[in-house]
């Protein structure tokens, strides 16, 4: 199997980073701040949505200053013990080579989940870290909301935000003059719009698209977004009748779909074809284990989990059923219609609960399920109240409404 790209053209420094001019920039006078003693703020917090390059960034930040890199991914095992030996040790003292004199740079990954299990004491370690660091640290985030207020006071945050379309578009040529691929300005265009400013998204779409290839046309790009939709349903209807893990396995292959697009069809199709009870009881334990590495997948970036996720949905899902199957027209997974409806909802929703967290001092997760449903109840019945929480928080007009209907 070839080099993933998105690893393969990863930034070497900091200038090459895509779409992130303001965030080098901060970065870059933070980091020459330690050269000169220590900044006011000891620790930085990158924090936007997937794909923006704050991981990247942190490690071409290290190789650039010419510190030592210590990284500390999301786990299930994220305790106090755990970040206070590991990256503890590491922020209170030198390097091998350097001495006291030189300087590690500390990468706490998904510092925004760190919670897990009942936490675990893992902000309690963090907090400690932070009181008297030797050296540089790093917090990186999707939602920075999501980190207790008195972590995020001790560092400088840092917004890394959705890389523009055209930017994308740049990075994706100089891949095609790199692999000396052909291509239509156009078919770049297209593969930008569909990430949605997530650039990992973009470049996986281009290796997809056109690795084997010396010209990738719009049309090439087209077709690839059509058969992915077209061809989902063959492909549920093949799934639930191979009589082998093999052949399982490479229905999903052909279709070039995430797993977990494939295991909402699943999960919404096969309780109207299966007949017997005993089926549905093995298929859905399948779905529930590929379910579970595709979570340890997002919350700790750890794609190889993909490769189990995909087995259980496909192999997993084939080889539990035994019995008789329905014919009958597959349908668009419910989710997918649920969460076309409610994006600006829930856009609204998550608004208004980053502007309470912020004020109150909290987590969005926590300013949406315990602060939201009591404002939507002043909102209603109490105008007066209401009006001056609106003027508090600076809330607009869609958002005041949103909380009259909650």
């Amino acid at each position: 199997m070839s080099e993933i790209w998105a690893d393969k053209y990863r930034p070497q420094e900091l200038r090459e980073l895509v779409g992130q001019p303001q965030a080098i920039r901060e970065m870059l006078g933070w980091a020459e701040s330690w050269r000169k003693g220590k900044p006011s703020k000891p620790a930085l917090l990158l924090y936007g949505p997937a794909g923006t390059g704050k991981t990247a960034a942190a490690q071409v930040l290290a190789e650039q200053m010419g510190w030592d890199l210590v990284e500390l991914n999301a786990s299930d095992e994220r305790t106090f013990s755990v970040i206070n030996q590991v990256a503890g040790t590491a922020a209170a003292t030198g390097t091998l080579f350097a001495g006291t004199e030189g300087k590690r740079l500390v990468v706490l990954d998904e510092a925004d989940n760190v919670y897990g299990v009942a936490d675990r004491g893992g902000y309690r370690a963090i907090e400690k870290l932070l009181e008297r660091p030797q050296n540089p640290i790093v917090l990186i985030a999707n939602d920075q909301y999501e980190i207790p207020w008195n972590i995020r006071a001790a560092c400088l945050a840092i917004n890394f935000r959705r890389v523009q379309q055209d930017a994308i578009v740049g990075a994706l040529q100089r891949i095609c003059r790199a692999e000396k691929i052909g291509v239509e300005p156009l078919a770049l265009k297209v593969i930008a719009e569909t990430a949605h400013g997530d650039l990992r998204s973009a470049i996986n779409d281009l290796q997809a698209l056109a690795e084997g290839k010396k010209r990738l046309t719009v049309k090439d790009v087209v077709l690839y977004r059509r058969d992915r939709e077209a061809n989902i349903f063959d492909v549920v209807s093949q799934l639930l009748r191979a009589t082998t893990a093999k052949q399982a396995r490479e229905l999903l292959w052909s279709l070039d779909m995430p797993p977990e697009d494939v295991l909402a069809w699943i999960d919404e199709n096969v309780p109207r074809v299966l007949v017997d009870p005993a089926d549905l009881e093995r298929v859905y334990e399948a779905i529930a284990r590929a379910d579970v590495f595709l979570g340890r997948t997002r919350r700790r970036q750890a794609y190889g989990m993909w490769g189990y996720a995909s087995d259980m949905v496909t192999a997993g899902v084939a080889m539990a059923r035994q019995g008789e199957l329905k014919y009958v027209r597959f349908q668009l997974p419910s989710v997918i219609t649920k969460m076309s409806r409610t994006k600006v909802a829930r856009a609204t929703r998550d608004g208004i609960a980053r502007k309470v967290a912020k004020r109150c001092h909290t987590s969005s997760h926590v300013a949406r399920k315990d602060f939201l449903p009591y404002l939507g109840v002043i909102f209603r019945h109490d105008k007066k109240t209401a009006e001056r929480i609106a003027a508090e928080l600076e809330l607009g007009e869609a958002e005041v409404g949103y909380l009259v209907k909650a």
